[in-house]
C-alpha cells in the first residue's frame, strides 16, 4: 500500500455511534406509536364486533316475539331458545356470536353476548315478557358492560339509547332467567 491508498482510506467517512444510535432512538419511538395506534385501532374494531353482536341477538329475539310460530308474543324465555332457530324460518344465529347468561368480559367480549330474559312466571318459563343483551364495549374508558333492552326491561346511565345502558334489570314483578 503506498501513501496514496492509505490517505483515500483515511479520508473515507463512515457513520460514527452516535449516528447509528440515534437512528435506532427514532426507529424505536415510531414503532412506539404504531403500537399504540395499531392498539387504538384494535380495540374500536372489538367494540363495533361485539355491539353488532349484541344487536344481532337483539334483531332474533324481536323476530322470535314477531313470529307466529316462535314466540308469539313472548320473547325466548332461555339462551338455549336461539340454539334450536336454527330448524326454524328465522335462522339460526350467525357463527362466531356465543349467547350466554354470564356476561361477557375483555377475554371474550369481542364473539359473546349474554342474553337473560325476564319472565313473569317463574324463572326459566315460557312467558319472557323482556329481556336485556349485555356486550363489551372495548371503546368506553374503562371498558365495561353496556346492555342492550327489550320488551318490559328497563335502563339506565350511559349516554341513554338503546345499546349504551351501563345498567339493565327487569321490571318490577319479573325474575331473570338463570340459562
Amino acid at each position: 500500500m503506498s501513501l496514496t491508498d492509505i490517505k483515500n482510506l483515511k479520508s473515507e467517512k463512515g457513520f460514527t455511534i452516535v449516528e447509528l444510535l440515534i437512528v435506532i432512538v427514532v426507529i424505536g419511538i415510531l414503532a412506539a406509536i404504531v403500537i399504540v395506534a395499531y392498539n387504538g385501532v384494535t380495540n374500536s374494531a372489538n367494540a363495533t364486533k361485539a355491539r353488532t353482536n349484541a344487536s344481532t341477538v337483539q334483531k332474533k329475539a324481536e323476530a322470535y316475539f314477531s313470529d307466529s310460530n316462535g314466540g308469539n308474543g313472548v320473547y325466548p324465555a332461555t339462551v338455549s331458545t336461539f340454539t334450536g332457530l336454527a330448524s326454524t324460518a328465522l335462522g339460526a344465529i350467525p357463527s362466531g356470536i356465543t349467547v350466554q347468561v354470564a356476561n361477557p368480559d375483555a377475554s371474550n367480549g369481542a364473539t359473546t353476548v349474554s342474553y337473560k330474559a325476564c319472565a313473569t312466571g317463574a324463572a326459566n318459563s315460557n312467558t319472557a315478557s323482556g329481556y336485556f343483551i349485555a356486550y363489551w364495549d372495548f371503546s368506553a374508558s374503562p371498558a365495561a358492560v353496556k346492555y342492550f333492552i327489550g320488551g318490559t326491561a328497563t335502563g339506565s346511565g350511559g349516554t341513554g339509547g338503546n345499546g349504551n345502558y351501563t345498567s339493565a334489570a327487569c321490571a318490577s314483578g319479573t325474575t331473570v332467567s338463570t340459562s
